[in-house]
């Protein structure tokens, strides 16, 4: 009887249990359900306020002389001097000697011109002097008017035309003689040197190359939108009062980063097919710092053939809005955020963007909030908690 009841209460325990378990699931006790209200997210803006900027041009380019050729010999023979300048690197002055070829058979050449100058020169005066005879001679027995041939003016017209040609082959003699002496026809520089002391040389041969050191240049390409804020001199819409705008040029040169000022002097015109760039040039007035003092032209060196970094200083645009590169979105759009601190997306017209920076042009009214930072992914209308930017 004792085990029935052990049994007994068992069974009405696990009844009990599972009845309670079906209660519980059947109707599971309610919570208190609590409202959830979001968060608006924040983000820093700042306010719209209009500027006057003055546009800047970042190009590169590299550094060229103005002007560089080949000197080539006009005449033959030995050389027989080079001067101590006339080296790779060397420096020299306009007029300076350069090389000297061996005048001796061109002097010779000058003497033997002048000789047959004298001569015809004799010879015309002698003709003259018959012609004049024989103009008094026919006043005193000719009759009638007399023919060139008794004046004898055909005569004296050959003994002039031999005169001046004997006077052309003497200057051409003289000509011939100074081309023995190779000067320099500007200040400048060499760049390469190819003969040497003793060397015979034809008519032609190329002695080297020089390049000249009073002005350097840099052709600097610029794409069409940036080029409407450069000045550029030679456009025909250009004053011919206006200059042309300023350049800074810098490179790391000798170990650490030089700088130099220059300024735009022309454009190329063309469009390249390829890029899309206009070249304009920019000249550097004495590149190698040779008008100054020691220590200036140590500080002032423009090597030609630098690669340098170019800063062109634009003009001055008035009622434009520089904004931290973080306020820009995709498809040049902005968020502004409202009186309600909801944001508006919009569309803005973009000028530049570099770097942390992007100039706005139209799209934008002064005293807006512009979000700049706080969301990746704004969406029009979604409240949001506004912080200025400090």
């Amino acid at each position: 009887m004792k085990a029935r009841k052990q049994l007994f209460i068992a069974l009405f325990v696990i009844m009990a249990g599972i009845v309670a378990a079906m209660i519980i699931v059947r109707m599971p006790p309610q919570a208190e359900q609590q409202p959830q209200v979001a968060e608006p997210p924040a983000v820093q803006t700042i306010t719209a306020q209009p500027q006057r900027l003055q546009m800047t041009v970042q190009t590169r380019g590299r550094v060229r002389a103005q002007t560089e050729i080949e000197v080539i010999t006009g005449v033959s023979g030995n050389i027989t001097h080079v001067a101590p300048a006339f080296v790779s690197g060397g420096f020299f002055r306009k007029g300076d000697l350069l090389v000297s070829i061996d005048p001796a058979e061109y002097d010779l050449r000058v003497a033997q011109a002048q000789a047959r100058v004298m001569e015809a020169q004799y010879q015309l005066t002698r003709e003259e002097a018959e012609a004049e005879q024989a103009r008094q001679e026919w006043r005193q027995l000719g009759e009638g008017d007399p023919s060139p041939l008794n004046l004898r003016i055909p005569q004296l017209k050959e003994k002039k035309a031999k005169l001046a040609a004997e006077q052309e082959e003497l200057k051409n003699a003289r000509l011939l003689r100074q081309r023995t002496e190779i000067r320099a026809p500007f200040n400048g520089r060499v760049r390469t040197k190819t003969i040497g002391m003793g060397q015979y040389l034809n008519t032609g041969d190329v002695l080297g190359s020089i390049y000249s050191s009073d002005l350097a240049e840099v052709r600097l390409p610029v794409n069409t939108q940036e080029l409407s804020w450069v000045d550029v001199p030679d456009w025909p819409s250009r004053s011919a009062a206006v200059k042309g705008a300023e350049v800074i040029l810098s490179a790391n040169y000798r170990g650490e980063i030089q700088t130099w000022r220059g300024r735009i002097v022309r454009s190329e015109g063309a469009v390249d097919e390829k890029t899309g760039m206009v070249m304009i040039v920019a000249q550097v007035s004495d590149p190698f710092g040779l008008r100054g003092n020691e220590q200036d032209r140590a500080a002032s060196i423009l090597p030609v053939g630098l690669y340098v970094e170019a800063s062109i200083e634009g003009r001055w645009l008035e009622g434009v809005y520089a904004l931290p590169a973080g306020a820009l979105l995709q498809d040049d759009r902005i968020a502004i955020v409202d009186q309600d601190n909801r944001l508006r997306l919009r569309h803005v017209t973009v000028l530049k963007q570099v770097h942390e920076q992007v100039i706005v042009k139209e799209g934008l009214t002064p005293g807006e909030r512009i979000m700049v930072s706080g969301l990746l992914h704004p969406v029009e209308g979604m409240s949001v908690v506004s912080k200025e930017r400090p």
